[in-house]
């Protein structure tokens, strides 16, 4: 019986789809995805041949171009894209995968090499002799085979009736003669063919008749995928795969209760490394089978929805809807038949079995094979019943209305009465769930954290990392490693020892937010159930997080696909998970029982490496060689195509991409496999992109370069030549400006002579001009500043006489000298105005004045304080020369001394003042003493140098007048000395140039 060589190579292409529209037809053991043309995966609904090279890529031929598949996008070859190809209609698959070399043939006798995951049309020149002459029998023998290659890469050659073996480098080994219209396949490296109903094994130049095990004797196809090395045969509507096991050769099922004829299958490859089986079809496309990792259990429940669940014999659970279940299903004899509520089944020491129904707890007795039930009824609704090591059975309860629970505890202490619950504690929460680790301790979940109860103490504490949160589950693997899942914050690890809690990232979906369940297997994975999924993390991992070691988390995800009914599994119930005793895990969820074994779930992990396949440079693709770009300055818009083969489920692979250079963006995720940018500015650019690898949560990266050459505006030379032009042309404009200038100054120079010396005299009048006029207004600055400061002494003796007669008001003698004090005071006060509205019409230019009597502008100003002095019982004695005649301004003198003589008063209470004068010299000097309080040093020591402008804050802080009397001083050209004791007065002299006559 002979096989055509057409069934040899259309199996590989059609691994998985990047399109959502896709045909999932469903069956018990296997998850089957139809990809097509129907949903625009395919460019043509036939698939002739399939096979997979060595980076990770599915290729199919078709009726309307080759097309490549990595897990996620099917991309099309075809006479618009592939340069030189003459027709669509693809071939079949030939050569070797192991060196890189797949060929495969156009109707058209194009040949293509694909290499480096890339499709090229070979010159006739270059095209290798074996398939010249497979081009001269191409019509007339489309399908023969020229050669089989052997996995170490050495050889078979079928021609002239003869069978030869060759190694790798083309030595001949053996030959032997045959029937070349035999079907031949390989497998395990031995050449074999079928013809007349019998098989034939060829080794060492020798055949041999050999059988296949379980292969009827008719009824059956062969059909050898040549390229991958694989056969399969097909009977009673299953897909077998021949394998060899210790020299004998067997079948392998893959895909049963399947109608292979109904369904044209015409191509087949099988991926052992992703346990994935490839079936091309003639008319319906490209079939994917998956065999379910997860086995999910309906039961007899109505509704199809589980929670807790114990263990139950060997292998065995019981849900709380009273089902055993085991890895067999689901028996129909219920081991109770009462109405729960769910959410908590446990089996106590004595192997009775408690459940609950909202404010009712039953305890059914194993004594009677739980035939009797005992019943406690609760005022308010029961949360959750956990036993202690000890044997004591708590039951927490929820208060209705309010967050707070209760705690309460199964009394056994009679034995001639039923127990009963009695309340041990107040709880400020509702227990979710209850952990124990060592006695007297109770880990707790609730609806407002984590917490540890102290059973003895009846004390709480609340684990304030892990506060505001719905705690799902409580799983305990070590004393020092408590995991907590909520509701809301994903997953948590805390150490009781070190107080230590650690928040662990979550999936780009955030599906983990809702972690339900945490279950750890034997091989040290944690399985984690949501309301969207399964993940499964390696716990070295999350200690590494932990510990800070390494900042990601690999999770790996499954889903419907894998084997649920549902993607929604269900928590807040005690337990949420089992491990058998055959390390078999189960979950309840809303449809059914998950039930898997860790051990026999093989990781489709994300590791294959990354490639830069493309580039669409302004709506034209472009091809990238050797990790580089090279673009156009004046590129619009770059679209760059990003692959990874990874044929798990998609949520596992997540490429991440950064961009250096001119313009940098940091580590973002890759969308849809490309990423596009526009106008980058000119420069070198690296494009790195990276993935998670698995639960290592090592990196793969991949780099590419992306030149941008800059426009010849930007180049360094032509900026060169820009400035060589701009220094030429500033150059000769600054000569001929040059020249302008000198004819122009000679010009000018004759006016500027003109008119220099009238613009001298000019200047020199408005700068004297301008700067008596800011003497002027700084001298009238200062004076006002002194005004408050002297009228502030008459003022305040008003107010005291003012005072005294008012308290004095029966006495007629001291109201009239009150009067008259009242009267002299606002006299000289009068005065003392006058002369400053008079000193503000003087010149500023004049510091001289018409000659006047010193001793009697001394005695005008002591008339002002006498009675002030009068009053604190202190002498003034005016000892000036009577014959002392100053042209000094007598304004701003009668300030100086007035403010002299007010600071004088002010501090000397039943003393002296004295007034006395004197020349030394050219210099005037006025001296007034005074038996007072003194003056502090350091205000004498500042004063000492009478050119300062500025006054200490102590200085000012004295009260005394003595920055105004300074200012006033360096206006008229004089200055001051301070000689003071505290506690016995003060000797201030005044010096002052004597004015000449002009």
């Amino acid at each position: 019986m002979r096989f055509p060589k057409h069934f040899l190579y259309i199996y590989l292409i059609s691994l998985f789809s990047s399109s959502p529209l896709f045909s999932q037809q469903e069956n018990r053991d296997y998850d089957l995805i139809w990809h097509s043309a129907d949903d625009n995966s395919l460019p043509q609904n036939s698939v002739k041949s399939i096979i997979k090279d060595r980076y990770g890529f599915l290729w199919l031929s078709t009726e309307n171009g080759l097309v490549r598949y990595d897990g996620n996008k099917f991309k099309v070859f075809n006479i618009e894209n592939l340069k030189g190809l003459t027709t669509n209609r693809i071939s079949y698959f030939r050569g070797t995968v192991a060196t890189d070399s797949i060929y495969v043939l156009s109707d058209f006798a194009d040949l293509i090499l694909i290499r480096k995951n890339k499709p090229a049309i070979i010159p006739d020149s270059k095209i290798p002799e074996s398939f010249r002459i497979q081009n001269q029998l191409l019509k007339g023998k489309r399908y023969f085979i020229h050669k089989i290659y052997k996995t170490d890469n050495s050889y078979f050659k079928l021609a002239d009736g003869t069978i030869t073996a060759f190694t790798r480098d083309s030595k001949r080994l053996w030959e032997i003669a045959h029937d070349l219209d035999a079907t031949f396949f390989i497998c395990d490296n031995v050449l074999y063919s079928y013809t007349a109903k019998n098989f034939v094994r060829f080794e060492n130049g020798r055949a041999y008749f050999t059988t296949i095990e379980g292969l009827p004797s008719s009824g059956f196809e062969l059909i050898p995928n040549q390229v991958a090395q694989q056969t399969f045969f097909t009977f009673n509507n299953t897909v077998y795969l021949l394998e060899s096991h210790q020299g004998k050769l067997q079948l392998k099922p893959l895909l049963t209760h399947f109608d292979i004829a109904k369904n044209n299958i015409i191509s087949y490859y099988y991926d052992f490394q992703n346990e994935t089986l490839y079936l091309g079809s003639s008319t319906n496309g490209l079939l994917i089978v998956k065999k379910k990792k997860f086995k999910s259990i309906l039961g007899n429940n109505k509704n199809g929805v589980y929670y807790a669940q114990i263990h139950y014999g060997k292998n065995s659970f019981l849900t709380a809807s009273g089902e055993i279940f085991s890895e067999q299903g689901a028996q129909k004899k219920l081991v109770f038949n009462i109405e729960t509520d769910n959410y908590t089944l446990l089996t106590d020491k004595q192997g009775n079995i408690w459940t609950k129904d909202n404010n009712t707890v039953y305890r059914l007795n194993k004594k009677t094979h739980f035939s009797t039930i005992d019943k406690w009824f609760f005022e308010d609704r029961v949360i959750q019943l956990f036993e202690t090591k000890k044997g004591e059975m708590l039951a927490g309860t929820a208060i209705v209305g309010s967050p707070d629970g209760k705690l309460f505890m199964l009394d056994t202490s009679d034995p001639k009465k039923k127990p009963s619950f009695r309340l041990y504690m107040n709880l400020p929460f509702n227990p979710t769930y209850m952990a124990e680790i060592e006695s007297n301790i109770i880990w707790t979940g609730s609806h407002l954290g984590f917490h540890r109860i102290f059973l003895k103490e009846k004390k709480i504490e609340n684990i304030k990392e892990i506060s505001n949160t719905y705690v799902r589950s409580i799983y305990i693997g070590k004393p020092d490693e408590i995991w907590v899942a909520t509701y809301e914050k994903g997953f948590f690890l805390y150490n009781q020892f070190t107080k230590k809690t650690t928040h662990f990232p979550i999936d780009k979906n955030r599906y983990l937010l809702s972690s339900h369940c945490m279950i750890e297997d034997q091989n040290g994975y944690l399985w984690i159930t949501t309301n969207k999924g399964l993940f499964q993390v390696s716990k070295k991992n999350l200690f590494e997080y932990s510990e800070q070691k390494t900042k990601h988390v690999y999770y790996q995800y499954y889903d419907k696909s894998d084997g649920f009914y549902t993607n929604e599994f269900n928590g807040g119930c005690q337990p949420c998970g089992l491990r058998l005793e055959n390390n078999s895990i189960s979950f309840p969820s809303m449809r059914g029982i998950v039930l898997f074994s860790p051990e026999k779930i093989k990781l489709l992990l994300p590791d294959n490496d990354i490639y830069f396949q493309e580039a669409e440079v302004d709506s034209r693709y472009q091809e990238i060689g050797n990790d580089t770009l090279q673009l156009k300055n004046d590129f619009g818009r770059l679209r760059l195509f990003i692959n990874s083969p990874y044929y798990g489920n998609p949520n596992n692979q997540n490429i991440e991409i950064r961009l250096q250079g001119p313009i940098s963006q940091n580590w973002i995720p890759l969308k849809d496999n490309e990423i596009s940018y526009t106008s980058l500015p000119h420069g070198t650019y690296y494009l790195t992109a990276r993935k998670l690898t698995g639960f290592n949560s090592g990196y793969k990266y991949k780099t590419l370069t992306i030149l941008v050459p800059p426009a010849f505006y930007e180049t360094i030379w032509f900026n060169i030549l820009l400035v060589i032009i701009g220094l030429l042309l500033v150059f000769y404009t600054i000569k001929m400006r040059i020249r302008y200038i000198r004819r122009k100054n000679i010009l000018l120079e004759k006016k500027i002579a003109e008119q220099t010396s009238q613009l001298r005299n000019t200047i020199s009048t408005l700068r004297k001009t301008k700067e008596n006029l800011s003497e002027e207004i700084i001298n009238h600055k200062k004076l006002i500043g002194t005004i408050t400061h002297d009228i502030k002494s008459p003022l305040r003796f008003l107010a005291l006489t003012g005072k005294h007669a008012y308290q004095n008001i029966n006495d007629t003698a001291a109201i009239a000298e009150d009067l008259k004090s009242i009267y002299t005071s606002s006299f000289h006060l009068f005065n003392f105005v006058d002369n400053l509205l008079e000193y503000t019409k003087v010149s500023k230019q004049e510091n001289s004045s018409d000659p006047y009597n010193l001793y009697g502008l001394v005695e005008e100003k002591i008339k002002i304080f006498l009675n002030i002095a009068a009053s604190q019982k202190t002498e003034i004695t005016n000892r000036i020369d009577r014959s002392s005649i100053l042209t000094t301004n007598k304004l701003l003198l009668s300030i100086i001394i007035h403010n002299l003589l007010d600071n004088a008063v002010k501090n000397t209470l039943n003393g002296k003042i004295s007034f006395t004068s004197g020349r030394k010299g050219e210099n005037i000097f006025i001296k007034i003493k005074d038996t007072g309080k003194g003056i502090p040093p350091d205000v004498v020591a500042f004063y000492a140098n009478t050119k300062s402008t500025k006054a200490s804050e102590n200085a000012r802080k004295t009260g005394m007048g003595l920055p105004m009397i300074t200012e006033l001083l360096i206006i008229l050209n004089g200055s001051i000395d301070i000689e003071s004791t505290l506690g016995k007065g003060t000797e201030i002299t005044i010096w002052l140039q004597e004015e000449k006559s002009s």
